[in-house]
């Protein structure tokens, strides 16, 4: 640890001395801490600010359908947590973090104040089943690391290099943030607020720390830029945020050099500017940067692309245009003659497998998923595979945390076969081999991959390799004199040995495996050796060649192999207790036998072995990377995948003997590869100049007969088979060695969040006592600002979550209380809910001669069943108690009873949420909600009531539609209705926004009112328990109208100015989140049954003298019209709207409304 201290302390150190002595600003302690003081309190309450309209809760699910038992290994730096079949996956973990720390911390110049809690997870079903983040709006993309503080979740989809990534971006989105806004609670928040920067860069800059760029990234920047989609930056930075802000600082270390990423951040940090970081790296502004990015990357590519072709040579079978849809594991039928193909399709999270017969006729043989407005695919389901003959399709899905599957027979038009495959924990990969019946899986167990045969009519598994390296994309081969199975893995070498420590090697390549020897030991051939990119999909292609997709030289081209075999003798196994030995020696067969305390061998064995090799060279040379690609046929044709624009294309190629005769195609290595290279080599030489340097004195301690001529070179064309090759590289020691493992128990509990600052937002209930008619109506405890104070805490894998706080109104006398529990660790969530607040002379009271003082408690426990992500049922009981205090001024008062009122309360609602959140104050997508309410009076004391035990029902909806209609700019759109009935109902009043700021009297001097018109009095006819708000009805002021049922109907336009209209770096958060609204607002409040509703009237003055007119509106409905500005300030979301009634066009004065909170 103390040396960590000192890298830490002298990287820091490095900072200050790289700031310019001119920029550097003296502030007194003093000043730093009020700062930091008036931060804290603006940006977490920034975090909680609401409004009624807005705290109708919503909200997404997370489904649990497994139970988790949890352990952890805890290094010098991390905590690794995996679950059951996890063990494997934890040690991966555990010893990649620790390796891959100190060059992300060298990178970034940050290190490490704490440990880091890493969450893994077998496959990506489980993770979708975590509830770390619920509630925080993550950004879902393949490959980026949900993190939150200290903690981020990883997740095994059955390559170990995707794992790497997500680790490296894990660990580097920790450094970042903390190195941006600190690790301390005060100069967290004064950070928030004062730091400023696009979340494309700081994304980007992080993305860029885990993995400097790769063929992948590299192949969708020149797709995007070749496009021509982008007229600039920042359109491209809106629509691709992720691979614009990896692909900008690429771009900074290519030109200024690899030094200047995180110098340039460090500056922007400093300054708080762009431009002026900007102008200290390159002497140009920010946004001549960017202009400059488009131009020179634009031009690299176009040079990059010449000579290549686009398109494969090859049957065009189907193009499809990716717009809202994609299309995914494209799968032509074998027949040649056919024009049947199988897709996925996917929209929106949610999946269709698709089967195409000539082209027209579409049959959906499955549909999955429900509508969440994401992009995160899957990354292996739903997979799809053909018999050989082309009359059976076979999909293999994952629902409800199982894996499915089924056969379509396209002959009978059936489903056959219908099956749960409970011993993996995921499939990668599925093909047919040798028949019908018999399907090649790379399949995931205990956090392995591994090729498996499956028997579909016995349900049978053989396993036909057992390693820690990935094993993938199996296909079966029959060359002349040799069978077997073609698979990628990144295993270094086939003699590779597989232990607790073992890492997978850098690259993926091909190698050839003996199916048909059951034993433990069996051969492996590695058949290709490439240095550079990856080797996958490889499937035979002839009788003699086979052929496989590679970037080596940087884009997804097309292989081929000729396969050689010749036999090579027979190795001799010796079994001795539970060891083997191959082809040992006397010496070492004695040592093995006294060892176990045995006379003789157990058992021998012999396995046939042959020398196999294969030449490799390309047949194609693309423009653009393949996607995917499918045997098709008895390997006499394959098909391809290609993306050009927003179109994919499917082609169907046969075997082109002339291509694999001539052996001529130059697959030149594109700009990105070239230089990688180049690097490559640079590096080499350094190593090697720091490693041979020439001592002329000293020679070598054994090299006792120096002939004076070079070393004779070692013959390496000799076969390494059955030898054991030692690493010439010292090991280092293993960080499993000092690991430790615990059990995760009992929880460790993590602060989540603290909200201080001012709020006027409702806490618990809308639903108030009922007051007489009397306003205005401020569902926060009758004031219009208010201070609060609250904590949140979880346990790490946030299934307990408990939170509490107060809020105090200015004068001391008007506060609230809330504490709340969740337990969400089952597929049944549950919560306890203690809401207390007290309201001094509440306006039932206001007019009498005593004081008192509204004491209201309530107790609430709620049951959630979630159906999938966006849809839940979910249940409150509760019971709440009114008390009305007389408070002790004089003798009188203090005989005076109090008045009691006591409820059962039950709710029961059903929720539907499919809405994201691109920006502050926008969404995109659908939620609604319907809902049910019984109430029912348990006891009264006190004054008289009309029934002991009235009852109170009320049946309500809101739903809302958010339509984007360019960039951030949307129209949203909202219906929202209450209809109260029984002994005791509830009063809706109509008119005014929610949280509206009200200070100062209701009645002003004139004798007009400000907020609230009393004039429309409650029906004397009706009993009422509770009130509460019918809003947003603006251009009116509160009660309008008021009745035990309303509807309201919203619509509003809302556009963020600047930053949908203006293609320039806004830094400036007021400016940013700044919002020009426009709104129709239509609502009505009526008593008795639906055919009563009418137009409200609105009076003015008061009886004897009084006028009733009709208010402005449509139909039965009073409506507004206006227009309204929007923005943060200090944290807050502060609205500002002016509305007329609708009785003309801008006709009279307009009615101004302030309030806090975020639109509906």
């Amino acid at each position: 640890m103390k040396k960590r201290a000192t890298t830490v302390l002298m990287k820091t150190v490095k900072l200050i001395l790289r700031v310019p002595l001119d920029h550097i600003i003296k502030i007194k302690n003093s000043q730093v801490k009020v700062l930091s003081l008036i931060a804290c309190l603006s940006v977490f309450y920034a975090m909680e600010t609401a409004a009624q309209v807005n705290t109708v809760e919503f909200g997404k699910n997370r489904v649990q359908y497994q139970k988790f038992s949890w352990k952890y290994y805890q290094t010098d730096n991390f905590n690794t947590y995996f679950s059951q079949d996890g063990l494997g996956l934890g040690k991966y973990v555990a010893q990649v973090a620790e390796l891959e720390l100190n060059s992300i911390e060298e990178f970034v110049e940050y290190g490490s104040q704490r440990r880091i809690n890493i969450v893994v997870y077998n496959n990506y079903d489980e993770m979708q089943q975590s509830n770390i983040g619920l509630g925080i709006d993550w950004q879902n993309t393949g490959g980026v690391t949900k993190l939150v503080n200290n903690k981020m979740i990883v997740y095994y989809d059955g390559n170990h290099a995707n794992l790497r990534n997500q680790i490296r971006q894990g660990i580097a989105r920790n450094l970042v943030e903390n190195l941006l806004f600190g690790d301390d609670l005060g100069e967290f928040a004064a950070n928030q607020a004062l730091l400023d920067l696009p979340k494309w860069l700081t994304d980007g800059y992080i993305a860029y720390a885990a993995e400097n760029w790769n063929t992948t990234l590299d192949d969708d920047l020149r797709g995007t830029m070749l496009a021509g989609d982008y007229n600039n930056f920042y359109q491209f930075a809106f629509e691709k945020p992720l691979l614009a802000g990896h692909s900008f600082w690429k771009y900074i270390a290519d030109k200024y050099g690899k030094n200047k990423v995180t110098y340039f951040l460090y500056l922007a940090r400093i300054y708080r500017n762009l431009n002026n970081a900007s102008n200290k790296i390159a002497k140009k502004k920010f946004k001549v940067i960017l202009r400059d990015f488009m131009t020179d990357v634009q031009q690299q590519y176009f040079k990059d692309i010449k000579g290549r072709r686009n398109t494969p040579r090859g049957q065009l079978s189907v193009s499809e245009d990716i717009g809202k849809k994609d299309y995914i594991h494209f799968n032509a039928n074998p027949q040649p003659r056919s024009f049947t193909y199988a897709l996925v399709e996917f929209k929106q999270g949610r999946y269709q497998v698709v089967l195409m017969e000539n082209f027209v006729d579409k049959k959906v043989l499955l549909k999955l998923g429900v509508r969440t407005r994401e992009e995160e695919k899957h990354p292996n389901y739903p997979l799809l595979a053909w018999d050989g003959k082309g009359t059976r399709l076979a999909v293999l899905y994952n629902e409800e945390g199982k894996t499915k599957f089924f056969v379509y027979d396209l002959v009978n038009r059936t489903k056959l076969w219908k099956q749960e495959i409970e011993k993996f924990d995921q499939i990668q990969d599925m093909k047919y081999m040798l028949d019908n019946n018999t399907l090649i899986f790379s399949g995931v167990r205990s956090g392995q991959s591994d090729i498996y045969v499956y028997k579909i009519d016995k349900q049978t598994i053989e396993q036909v390799t057992n390693d820690i390296y990935d094993d993938l994309d199996p296909s079966f081969v029959a060359f002349p004199n040799k069978t077997g199975i073609l698979y990628s893995s990144n295993r270094p070498t086939a003699q590779a040995a597989s232990s607790d420590d073992s890492l997978p090697g850098d690259h993926f390549n091909i190698y050839l495996v003996d199916n048909w020897n059951k034993s433990d030991v069996k051969q492996i051939s590695k058949l290709t050796d490439l240095k550079m990119g990856n080797a996958r999909f490889p499937s035979q292609y002839n009788q003699s060649h086979f052929t496989f997709i590679s970037d080596e030289n940087g884009i997804n081209n097309r292989y081929a192999g000729f396969f050689t075999t010749e036999r090579a003798g027979l190795d001799t196994l010796v079994f001795i207790g539970d060891e083997m030995l191959r082809n040992p020696p006397k010496n070492e067969v004695d040592s093995l036998l006294k060892e176990w305390n045995k006379t003789d061998i157990d058992s021998v064995g012999f396995v046939s072995i042959t020398n196999d090799s294969s030449y490799v060279f390309p047949l194609t040379n693309y423009q653009s990377s393949m996607l995917e690609t499918r045997t098709a046929g008895d390997n006499q044709q394959v098909s391809e995948v290609v993306k050009l624009g927003d179109v994919k294309l499917l082609y169907r190629l046969k075997v082109d003997e002339n291509v694999l005769r001539r052996r001529n195609v130059n697959a030149r290595p594109t700009e990105f590869r070239r230089k990688q290279i180049e690097e490559e080599k640079v590096a080499l030489r350094k190593e090697a100049g720091l490693q041979n340097q020439p001592d002329s004195i000293k020679k070598k301690q054994d090299d006792f007969f120096n002939t004076g001529f070079d070393d004779e070179k070692k013959d390496t064309t000799k076969s390494k088979l059955g030898n054991v090759v030692k690493s010439e590289e010292k090991q280092k020691e293993s960080v499993l060695k000092k690991a430790k493992i615990f059990e995760y128990r009992p929880p460790k509990f993590f602060n989540d969040y603290l909200v201080s600052g001012f709020n006027n937002n409702v806490l618990v209930t809308r639903f108030q006592a009922y007051q007489g008619g009397a306003g205005p109506i401020q569902l926060s405890n009758d004031n219009p600002l208010n201070g609060i104070i609250r904590v949140g805490t979880s346990d790490l894998f946030e299934d307990w979550k408990f939170a509490g706080g107060f809020r105090i109104s200015p004068d001391l006398n008007n506060n609230e209380y809330v504490f709340t529990s969740q337990y969400l660790k089952k597929r049944i969530d549950y919560a306890l809910t203690y809401y207390r607040t007290g309201v001094k002379n509440p306006a039932l009271y206001n007019d009498s001669a005593q004081f008192s003082k509204l004491f209201t408690n309530l107790y609430q426990a709620t049951i959630t069943y979630p159906f999938n992500k966006i849809q839940s049922l979910r249940m409150n009981i509760g019971y709440r108690s009114d008390k009305y205090v007389s408070l002790s001024t004089d003798p009188t008062s203090l005989k005076a009873p109090d008045n009691r009122n006591t409820y059962g309360l039950a709710h029961i609602e059903y929720v539907h949420d499919d809405a994201i959140t691109p920006a502050m104050n926008i969404w995109n997508g659908l939620r609604y909600k319907v809902f049910f309410d019984i109430n029912a009076r348990i006891a009264k004391t006190g004054a008289s009531g009309p029934k002991n035990h009235p009852t109170t029902f009320n049946f309500g909806f809101d739903a809302r539609h958010y339509l984007p209609i360019y960039r951030n700019i949307i129209w949203a759109v909202r219906a929202a209705g209450d209809f109260s009935w029984g002994n005791q109902k509830i009063i809706y009043y109509l008119g005014g926004v929610d949280n509206w700021l009200m200070f100062g009297q209701n009645q002003k001097d004139d004798g007009t009112y400000r907020y609230f018109n009393p004039a429309n009095t409650p029906d004397p006819d009706n009993d009422y328990a509770y009130q509460s708000l019918a809003v947003n009805v603006r251009g009116f002021k509160q009660n309008v109208a008021n009745g035990n049922n309303a509807l309201v109907i919203n619509s509003e336009v809302r556009a963020p100015v600047f930053s949908s209209l203006f293609n320039k770096p806004i830094n400036n958060a007021f400016l940013r989140n700044f919002q020009i609204v426009q709104f129709i607002d239509l609502g009505s409040a009526w008593n008795g049954k639906y055919d009563k509703i009418e137009r409200p009237s609105v009076i003015y003055g008061a009886p004897p003298v009084a006028v009733k007119i009709k208010a402005g509106g449509v139909g039965p409905f009073a409506g507004g019209y206006g227009f309204g500005a929007r923005s943060t300030l200090l944290g807050y979301f502060l609205r500002f709207d002016a509305a007329w009634e609708m009785n003309g066009v801008f006709k009279g004065k307009p009615q101004f409304y302030f309030a806090m909170g975020l639109d509906f």
